[in-house]
């Protein structure tokens, strides 16, 4: 198991070990990479959350993959080789895979920005895409080289029901690399923001993941509140770049950084 945050070490395979035919992802994130990765027939199924386009980052690349639901049969009959999870969650599903034999891979998610190249780099060696990895992780970290230089400006990122991306989270990471300094500690101890907070200690600029051109939520609405328009310079983000340490994420963070250095 992976550690998210932890350093990275290559896994290291015995000369016999082949290289999967018949890859299954039965986590989101592990879903995103793997389709990055080009591995063609032998990805043989993602989970069914690839295909859903405000949570996936690669929903259009999965439109060609199949789908299957994180349960034993489903996967059994996939008749897989190598089974890709996160770290946590489907314990027992990851549990009786294993006792058939199917080799189980399970991959934290990357917590920092600096973590996302090298969680690519640790999917495709197990999956036999090293190559392609290489090529991904000087890409992401062309667009790391820059970060822009620390602000004053504060800004805060809201996914709905008003939960605030902190430092600890991916979100907050994109806002340090811009240069953002994050209002999360301007409303106390909490993970979570109100309309009232927000009126009494509106950020500079505000932050929604929700899709652009989604029909409003219920928190998205609530911020054309009056009280609101004309303090606060409001921007929505894809949520899907928040969920998953991704070649989004870090497209997303350069391209905030490069808006900030712009101002």
């Amino acid at each position: 198991m992976f550690l998210a945050g932890a350093a990275f070490a290559a896994p290291a395979f015995a000369a016999e070990d082949a290289v999967p035919q018949r890859i299954v992802s039965i986590n989101l994130c592990t879903d995103q990479i793997l389709l990055s990765l080009g591995l063609g027939a032998r990805l043989v199924a993602v989970s069914d959350l690839a295909d859903d386009q405000d949570i996936s980052s690669m929903w259009q690349a999965a439109q060609i993959v199949p789908t299957t639901p994180a349960a034993l049969e489903s996967v059994v009959s996939l008749s897989p080789d190598m089974v890709f999870a996160g770290a946590f969650g489907h314990a027992r599903l990851t549990a009786q895979l294993e006792k058939l034999g199917i080799r189980v891979v399970r991959i934290a998610d990357a917590a920092r920005l600096a973590d996302i190249a090298q969680t690519y780099t640790e999917v495709a060696a197990y999956a036999g895409a090293a190559e392609t990895a290489k090529n991904i992780a000087a890409r992401l970290e062309a667009l790391l080289a820059k970060p822009s230089a620390p602000r004053t400006m504060s800004a805060l990122l809201v996914s709905p029901g008003m939960l605030v991306h902190g430092p600890q989270m991916l979100g907050g990471a994109v806002l340090a690399h811009a240069g953002y300094v994050n209002m999360q500690g301007a409303y106390g101890d909490t993970t979570y923001v109100t309309l009232e907070q927000l009126v009494t200690a509106p950020p500079a600029r505000l932050f929604i993941a929700e899709q652009v051109d989604a029909a409003p939520s219920r928190s998205g609405r609530l911020f054309a509140h009056p009280a609101l328009s004309g303090a606060v310079d409001v921007e929505r983000v894809p949520p899907s770049a928040l969920l998953c340490g991704s070649i989004e994420t870090v497209r997303l963070a350069a391209q905030l950084a490069q808006e900030v250095s712009a101002q």
